[in-house]
């Protein structure tokens, strides 16, 4: 019969196991929504109201890690319902890029005053810069709700009723630190992950809010 000491190695092996597959189980788990009648009905609030917002106005820090290229600098981004003005700079002030966004195509002036067009903003970025920027899908994001267009595959939300995360488009989204910015409860920082790109988006300054 086998002593203790001889079953002690095996012990910690099941144990280790059970701990290391438990814990696969556990992350892969689907993130879930705080349910309670109270935060739903809050959830629902906030939503109508970040819904109505048409234009928006926001200055604030990028970061993308992607492989091989990575970016950081600073945005200023004017939204409206009809078209986009993003001025991407570096970390050093320097404008790197602007890029335009209209119903008909996106066009992005380089630091050379360079001038690329392309029928999406996906496809310009990633021609220009290295990196796909989902600025349709984007300008819903930034506000803490989900994009009108594509499936979402899951949304959780916490006690305030506000969304921490969901999955939309094969976009991981993520937020944290909500604050007011006149009258709308609105986040600080989106994060955006796909298997191969990770987007940081850090609002500093919300102006210019207009609702339908």
């Amino acid at each position: 019969m086998p002593t203790y000491a001889s079953r002690t190695p095996l012990l910690w092996l099941a144990l280790t196991l059970s701990f290391t597959l438990n814990g696969c189980a556990l992350f892969n788990q689907k993130p879930q929504a705080d349910t309670s009648i109270e935060s739903s009905i809050l959830h629902g609030r906030h939503m109508v109201l970040v819904n109505n917002i048409q234009q928006f106005s926001i200055k604030g820090r990028l970061g993308v890690m992607t492989n091989p290229k990575g970016f950081s600098g600073r945005v200023a981004w004017q939204h409206t319902s009809e078209n986009d003005h993003i001025d991407i700079f570096s970390p050093l002030g320097g404008k790197v890029a602007y890029i335009t966004k209209t119903s008909q195509d996106v066009a992005l002036t380089n630091n050379k005053g360079e001038q690329v067009s392309a029928e999406d903003a996906e496809t310009l970025t990633e021609k220009t810069l290295g990196f796909r920027l989902p600025l349709s899908g984007l300008s819903h994001w930034v506000l803490g709700k989900p994009s009108n267009t594509g499936l979402v595959n899951y949304v959780t939300w916490d006690q305030n009723g506000r969304i921490n995360r969901m999955q939309q488009n094969g976009w991981d989204i993520t937020y944290k630190d909500y604050s007011m910015q006149e009258g709308y409860f609105l986040p600080k920082k989106v994060t955006l992950r796909t298997d191969t790109l990770i987007i940081k988006l850090i609002t500093e300054k919300w102006s210019d809010i207009k609702t339908r």
